[in-house]
């Protein structure tokens, strides 16, 4: 793995920020996000399986970032990650 280290200026921070907060990042992260919910996807409950859903995300601020987020209704989503960890199991096996 490559290690990439940038020496920081007021105008690349504003930089980075900026590409932290694109469309552009979101388009290179949705491969990733999409096999995690197909992963998720092979719980054996149903309810769960159909009730799980993937969209953008943006954290407030001026150091917020865009990601994807992966969820289920919060009644069936609590009880099935209490009990198998699914999304947990589905982000590990998306990675490899």
């Amino acid at each position: 793995m490559t290690k990439v280290t940038f020496k920081s200026t007021s105008f690349t921070r504003a930089g980075i920020n900026k590409l932290k907060q694109s469309d552009a990042l979101l388009d290179q992260l949705e491969p990733f996000a999409a096999a995690v919910l197909a992963a998720a996807k092979n719980d054996p409950n149903k309810v769960y399986t159909d009730s799980l859903s993937m969209h953008k995300f943006f954290t407030s601020g001026p150091l917020g970032r865009a990601s994807w987020q992966i969820g289920a209704d919060a009644v069936i989503g609590s009880r099935v990650e209490a009990k198998r960890g699914t999304l947990q199991r589905a982000l590990g096996s998306a990675g490899s």
